[in-house]
Protein backbone atom coordinates (compact mmCIF):
# COMPACT_ATOMS: atom_id res chain seq x y z
CA UNK A 1 0.00 0.00 0.00
CA UNK A 2 1.26 2.99 -0.84
CA UNK A 3 1.68 6.52 1.05
CA UNK A 4 0.76 10.40 -0.43
CA UNK A 5 2.36 13.37 0.30
CA UNK A 6 1.62 16.76 -1.16
CA UNK A 7 5.16 18.70 -2.56
CA UNK A 8 5.58 21.95 -3.23
CA UNK A 9 6.59 25.60 -1.93
CA UNK A 10 3.83 28.09 -0.84
CA UNK A 11 4.49 31.62 0.64
CA UNK A 12 4.36 30.48 4.29
CA UNK A 13 6.57 28.19 4.17
CA UNK A 14 9.34 30.02 2.13
CA UNK A 15 9.10 32.86 5.01
CA UNK A 16 9.42 30.26 7.96
CA UNK A 17 12.67 28.96 6.03
CA UNK A 18 14.09 32.30 4.97
CA UNK A 19 13.30 33.31 9.24
CA UNK A 20 15.44 30.02 10.27
CA UNK A 21 18.31 30.55 7.81
CA UNK A 22 18.74 34.67 7.77
CA UNK A 23 21.58 35.57 9.83
CA UNK A 24 20.78 38.15 12.95
CA UNK A 25 24.23 40.46 12.03
CA UNK A 26 26.42 40.94 9.58
CA UNK A 27 29.85 41.04 11.40
CA UNK A 28 30.45 39.44 14.86
CA UNK A 29 30.56 42.97 16.39
CA UNK A 30 27.67 44.58 14.86
CA UNK A 31 23.96 43.60 14.97
CA UNK A 32 21.15 44.19 12.69
CA UNK A 33 17.62 46.16 13.30
CA UNK A 34 14.58 44.48 13.26
CA UNK A 35 13.55 46.07 10.16
CA UNK A 36 16.80 45.44 8.50
CA UNK A 37 16.51 41.93 9.81
CA UNK A 38 12.38 41.59 8.26
CA UNK A 39 13.45 43.27 4.68
CA UNK A 40 16.44 40.47 4.40
CA UNK A 41 14.23 37.84 5.61
CA UNK A 42 11.30 39.06 3.30
CA UNK A 43 14.42 38.92 0.42
CA UNK A 44 15.60 35.38 1.30
CA UNK A 45 11.58 34.25 0.97
CA UNK A 46 11.68 35.71 -2.42
CA UNK A 47 14.62 33.87 -3.57
CA UNK A 48 13.00 30.86 -2.51
CA UNK A 49 9.64 30.83 -4.00
CA UNK A 50 11.62 31.86 -6.98
CA UNK A 51 13.88 29.05 -6.86
CA UNK A 52 13.38 24.98 -7.49
CA UNK A 53 13.64 22.76 -3.93
CA UNK A 54 10.21 22.18 -2.81
CA UNK A 55 9.30 20.31 0.91
CA UNK A 56 6.42 18.07 1.82
CA UNK A 57 3.87 20.58 2.89
CA UNK A 58 1.04 17.80 3.76
CA UNK A 59 0.85 14.34 6.35
CA UNK A 60 0.74 11.38 4.90
CA UNK A 61 -2.26 10.62 3.14
CA UNK A 62 -3.76 6.70 2.12
CA UNK A 63 -5.35 7.58 -0.77
CA UNK A 64 -4.27 10.54 -3.69
CA UNK A 65 -8.09 11.75 -3.96
CA UNK A 66 -7.17 13.36 0.25
CA UNK A 67 -3.79 14.69 -1.52
CA UNK A 68 -5.84 16.26 -4.36
CA UNK A 69 -8.19 18.10 -1.76
CA UNK A 70 -5.19 19.53 0.09
CA UNK A 71 -3.48 20.67 -2.94
CA UNK A 72 -6.68 22.61 -3.81
CA UNK A 73 -6.80 24.15 -0.63
CA UNK A 74 -3.85 25.45 -0.95
CA UNK A 75 -4.34 27.36 -3.75
CA UNK A 76 -7.01 28.80 -2.49
CA UNK A 77 -5.18 30.07 0.58
CA UNK A 78 -2.30 31.70 -0.68
CA UNK A 79 0.68 31.87 -3.11
CA UNK A 80 2.13 28.39 -4.25
CA UNK A 81 4.10 26.77 -6.95
CA UNK A 82 5.10 23.47 -8.18
CA UNK A 83 2.32 21.82 -6.05
CA UNK A 84 3.00 17.72 -6.78
CA UNK A 85 1.50 14.42 -5.07
CA UNK A 86 4.35 11.64 -4.61
CA UNK A 87 3.92 8.07 -3.78
CA UNK A 88 6.12 6.73 -0.98
CA UNK A 89 6.88 3.37 -2.85
CA UNK A 90 9.38 1.09 -3.94
CA UNK A 91 12.27 2.75 -6.32
CA UNK A 92 12.49 1.17 -9.31
CA UNK A 93 15.12 1.20 -12.48
CA UNK A 94 14.37 1.82 -16.18
CA UNK A 95 13.73 -1.43 -16.85
CA UNK A 96 11.01 -1.71 -13.99
CA UNK A 97 13.31 -3.85 -11.28
CA UNK A 98 13.25 -2.76 -7.85
CA UNK A 99 16.58 -0.68 -7.00
CA UNK A 100 17.92 -3.24 -3.84
CA UNK A 101 19.93 -1.63 -0.47
CA UNK A 102 23.35 -3.30 -0.99
CA UNK A 103 24.01 -2.47 2.58
CA UNK A 104 20.28 -4.01 3.54
CA UNK A 105 20.06 -6.34 0.07
CA UNK A 106 16.22 -4.82 0.52
CA UNK A 107 14.42 -3.11 -2.47
CA UNK A 108 14.60 0.73 -1.77
CA UNK A 109 12.08 2.78 -0.85
CA UNK A 110 11.34 6.62 -1.38
CA UNK A 111 9.45 9.30 -3.25
CA UNK A 112 8.37 8.78 -6.71
CA UNK A 113 5.86 11.07 -8.52
CA UNK A 114 2.56 9.79 -8.68
CA UNK A 115 0.48 9.58 -12.03
CA UNK A 116 -3.06 8.59 -11.95
CA UNK A 117 -4.13 5.04 -13.91
CA UNK A 118 -6.21 6.51 -16.69
CA UNK A 119 -7.08 3.48 -17.53
CA UNK A 120 -9.17 3.14 -14.89
CA UNK A 121 -11.29 5.23 -15.75
CA UNK A 122 -13.75 4.08 -18.37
Amino acid sequence: MSTFAVFGMTANVALAMARETTKTSRLPTAGLTLAEWNKAVEEQAAKIMAGKKVRQLSQLFDAPQYAEQFMELARKTGQCRDLRIRAKCEITDAKGKPVINAKTKMPKVGWTEYSPDLSRVA
